[in-house]
């Protein structure tokens, strides 16, 4: 069993999101090495998917990754409460050596949130959507980013205040707020 990611040709936003997947599997690429890290089995670009009724649709992107049946930390959290401290530290220590592997290779995820953990058969914590992962260089090579991106809830208040930040350092920030939810069983900004 696999997930299968399709990205059409005909989304209205086409150039940006083909520039935008295409950036995430090389991201992936680089660090899916990693146990923590979500694994892809197989990338398939420009196909045409045919439904069972006959009718057909191209698409410029197939990802085919390993499947995660513990599903999103968010909706385990959502459905069973909080989280002892016990097991709160063991997903957190889990998503830090992510969040360290993806850093030591040189890039941000810049969208840590509880959506994009993922929990595979033995409930290993997996990372997951590198959508937004940039360089931790950033784009002049200062270190330092602009772009307004990550879920608000998990923003860092440099990106809220629309700063220059550091994409390490948002997501350790996202990665508290995480921790924090894991524990309290909600948001801590509400």
């Amino acid at each position: 069993h696999y997930a299968i990611k399709i990205h059409k040709t005909d989304n209205p936003k086409y150039a940006r999101v083909k520039e935008t997947v295409l950036a995430e599997i090389d991201v992936i690429n680089q660090v899916e090495d990693h146990p923590n890290i979500v694994k892809i089995v197989e990338v398939i670009k420009e196909a045409k998917v045919v439904k069972p009724n006959g009718t057909s649709y191209d698409v410029f992107c197939v990802i085919v990754e390993e499947i995660y049946p513990g599903g999103e930390l968010f909706f385990f959290v959502k459905n069973s409460g909080p989280f002892e401290e016990r097991f709160a530290r063991y997903y957190f220590h889990q998503l830090l050596d992510g969040l360290d592997h993806l850093h030591a290779k040189g890039f941000a995820h810049r969208d840590i949130k509880p959506d994009n953990l993922l929990l595979d058969s033995d409930f290993t914590l997996k990372v997951d959507d590198f959508g937004y992962a940039a360089p931790h260089e950033g784009k002049t090579g200062t270190g330092l980013m602009d772009s307004k991106i990550e879920t608000v809830p998990y923003q860092a208040p440099e990106i809220k205040e629309d700063r220059p930040y550091k994409g390490t350092e948002v997501d350790l920030f996202a990665a508290a707020i995480v921790l924090f939810i894991n524990v309290s069983g909600g948001p801590p900004f509400m």
